[in-house]
């Protein structure tokens, strides 16, 4: 049987997030801006603005979603209540509970942030229907997040426009390192006598092993990184354990990355085949 965590990862084109604050008149400038769908106004565009740091904007987007419900696919009828919304470095959590006529159950919505990275962050205003519920920004496909305030709308804007920005630069940094990777990986392939691991990298791989055999992907993630750390090119199948553990929580953009490193130090590895695919794989996730 498909659990409802999977269901509701299935239902993501149906998925929709009611902020439930104070009423709602689209602004005297509305019409300065672009219509992008039938029916609705672009009312408010964000613009990236100085001063504003990670935990402004997480303290932002937290509180303009304090009062929400989903509605998805599964259930249409009845809502998913939501419990907390938290921002993280690279995704959002909607912790939600379940209502939908049968036991209650609590799971938790990931976003990741890649997923709005290209996408146009812009505040519409709804002409007709669902009463005061009519500012959206909505992400075709993905997720419309809707508010029945303006101020409360511009204000998840802005801070979803800063979160974009920082998984761009965050995509040029990943590329970056990989340039910067490229001369050190050839000079480890062109040794005949390859180092060998340090007692010191060999306990943070066993114990980021043993992390991942408890599905603690999270921390494994933070000591197969400090293997690395230790040192670069001793010990290859650390990127490719991380690059199994990002796409594990959804994080893959650096999957990509971290298995683009495996291959630059391992090309004739016996599972090069299956990590390049796993690159195609990741680069079509949605």
């Amino acid at each position: 049987m498909v659990s409802v965590r999977k269901k509701i990862e299935w239902c993501i084109f149906g998925f929709f997030v009611l902020a439930a604050l104070a009423g709602a008149v689209p602004p005297a400038n509305a019409a300065s801006l672009e219509t992008l769908r039938p029916g609705y106004e672009a009312v408010y565009r964000p613009e990236a603005r100085p001063g504003v740091t990670f935990d402004s904007a997480k303290k932002d987007f937290e509180e303009s979603l304090q009062h929400l419900q989903l509605y998805p696919d599964i259930c249409p009828a009845l809502s998913l209540y939501v419990d907390k919304t938290t921002v993280q470095g690279d995704r959002i959590e909607i912790g939600w509970t379940n209502h939908c006529g049968g036991p209650q159950k609590t799971g938790v919505f990931v976003l990741p942030t890649y997923k709005i990275a290209n996408s146009e962050i812009v505040v519409e205003y709804r002409k007709e229907g669902h009463g005061s519920i009519r500012h959206e920004i909505n992400f075709p496909d993905l997720v419309s997040l809707q508010f029945d305030n303006l101020a409360a709308a511009r204000k998840a804007a802005d801070a979803l426009l800063f979160m974009q920005n920082e998984e761009k630069k965050a995509d040029e940094e990943r590329n970056a390192r990989l340039t910067r990777f490229a001369p050190v990986a050839a000079q480890y392939r062109a040794l005949k006598v390859k180092p060998a691991m340090s007692e010191e990298q060999r306990r943070v791989v066993v114990q980021a092993n043993a992390l991942n055999d408890r599905k603690e992907y999270a921390k494994a993630i933070s000591l197969y990184q400090k293997a690395i750390e230790v040192d670069p090119v001793s010990y290859p199948q650390a990127y490719f354990n991380l690059a199994l553990l990002s796409a594990q929580v959804q994080r893959f953009k650096p999957a990509i990355a971290y298995m683009k490193q495996y291959l630059l130090l391992a090309p004739d590895a016996k599972d090069a085949r299956a990590a390049q695919d796993k690159i195609y794989e990741w680069e079509a996730a949605p």
